[in-house]
């Protein structure tokens, strides 16, 4: 899920091993030091505090440079309106910390891929280790800016690896929030447990099929184990509940890709008003890409509806085919070879709808308040850049030549294609 960013600046920065996303050193230590004393000022107050507005943001981006065995890049985000001066600080502190921890790795990783070049002795082939840090947006409003972080690391062999760190801050304070500030965390971490076990359970065979469920390992397991002894999954607040975060391999092989749960807010006996949305709020939701159960609630009743789109493919017909399912509806169609579909559900004004995305290929929307009721489809050759609750935008993705990726030819449309 993403949501509409006033995207103010971008800026790419090219540097050598000593990065910095934010501010020069002085004036970062600076603004610390007023922060802290405002908030140590008013700290019986502040924490009360919630934000008119929410933040407006850029993107910043620095890239390691001068290394024969290594490349990569850290995405930032930044803080760009006078509004939020904790949140800027609380910003710039900690993607002044994803740097440094960037920076330290760099010299190994380089001399890492040195030796295993010379170990290869291939001179017609160099390999090079990378790591690149992206930022991807999750919530952006009065209340709460929270993200994901994607650690994408490459150190030989057929493919790379992913690391996911959830990441939520108070607006109003910027203080990053934990699970204790939403209330009673080993209850809280209870029922998420139990929350995801059922979504699981719940979820069709294909989709159950792709988490690991054998003598090695259980999904149950590790669920189970990660919700333990006062730990869980990372986890961050989206605009329907609390998303916890599953790595690569942890519950599910590699091409599953990233396994999230979002527990909606109100499956929770109590929790800090201060962080939910307002109530009957627009909102735009991914489906899980492995197929498994998202909770949703369509009409503000408070009774939850499950939704999955599934992509599988048939032996029998040798054809690829993607499965809507909502409740007990269910639609079956055929995708094309190779072709994989994303979900998004949105919630807003006009009613509930599903936005599916054949990436290059077509677009089709679907009207799912009552039944599944199909409203635009667009065969394009576009790709998917941003969903919100009222259109969505396609584009065509590039790098630049620091490596830095950007959008352009941009086509923006409403649900009325």
């Amino acid at each position: 899920m993403k949501k509409r960013i006033a995207m103010l600046a971008i800026c790419a920065v090219t540097v050598t091993s000593m990065l910095a996303c934010a501010k020069d050193t002085d004036s970062q230590d600076t603004d610390t030091i007023e922060v802290t004393e405002q908030t140590q000022e008013e700290e019986n107050t502040e924490k009360e505090y919630s934000s008119a507005t929410a933040p407006e943001i850029a993107y910043t981006s620095v890239k390691a440079e001068g290394y024969d065995y290594f490349e990569g890049q850290v995405q930032c985000l930044e803080i760009t309106d006078n509004d939020h001066p904790e949140l800027k600080a609380a910003i710039d502190d900690y993607f002044s910390g994803v740097v440094s921890n960037f920076n330290a790795g760099i010299d190994s990783m380089n001399e890492d891929a040195k030796q295993q070049n010379e170990e290869m002795g291939d001179e017609g082939y160099e390999m090079k280790y990378s790591e690149n840090i992206t930022v991807d947006i999750q919530r952006r409003d009065n209340k709460v800016l929270s993200f994901i972080l994607n650690d994408y690391t490459y150190m030989g062999g057929a493919h790379g690896g992913g690391t996911f760190t959830g990441v939520s801050f108070d607006v109003g304070t910027g203080e990053q929030i934990t699970l204790d500030d939403l209330g009673d965390a080993d209850s809280i971490r209870d029922t998420s447990k139990e929350y995801i076990l059922n979504a699981i359970a719940t979820s069709s065979e294909e989709a159950r099929a792709n988490l690991y469920e054998d003598d090695v390992i259980d999904y149950k397991e590790v669920i189970n184990e990660q919700f333990s002894n006062g730990y869980q999954p990372e986890f961050y607040l989206d605009d329907v509940g609390i998303t916890f975060v599953f790595q690569q391999y942890d519950i599910a092989p590699y091409a599953a890709g990233m396994i999230s749960f979002t527990v909606p807010y109100s499956e929770y006996d109590e929790i800090a008003d201060r962080y939910t949305p307002l109530e009957g709020a627009s909102y735009v939701i991914s489906l899980s890409n492995a197929g498994l159960n998202s909770s949703v609630d369509f009409d503000d009743d408070g009774q939850l509806e499950n939704i999955s789109i599934v992509n599988t493919w048939d032996e029998e017909s040798d054809k690829n085919y993607y499965i809507l399912r909502v409740d007990d509806e269910e639609l079956k169609e055929e995708s094309g070879n190779g072709s994989w579909i994303t979900g998004y559900f949105i919630h807003n004004d006009e009613g509930n709808f599903v936005l599916l995305v054949n990436d290059g290929i077509s677009v089709d929307l679907y009207e799912v308040s009552n039944g599944i009721e199909a409203k635009g489809h667009m065969d394009t050759t576009l790709y998917i850049e941003e969903v919100t609750d009222s259109g969505f935008t396609l584009g065509e993705h590039f790098y630049d030549d620091n490596n830095v990726g950007y959008w352009d030819n941009e086509e923006q449309y409403g649900f009325d294609f």
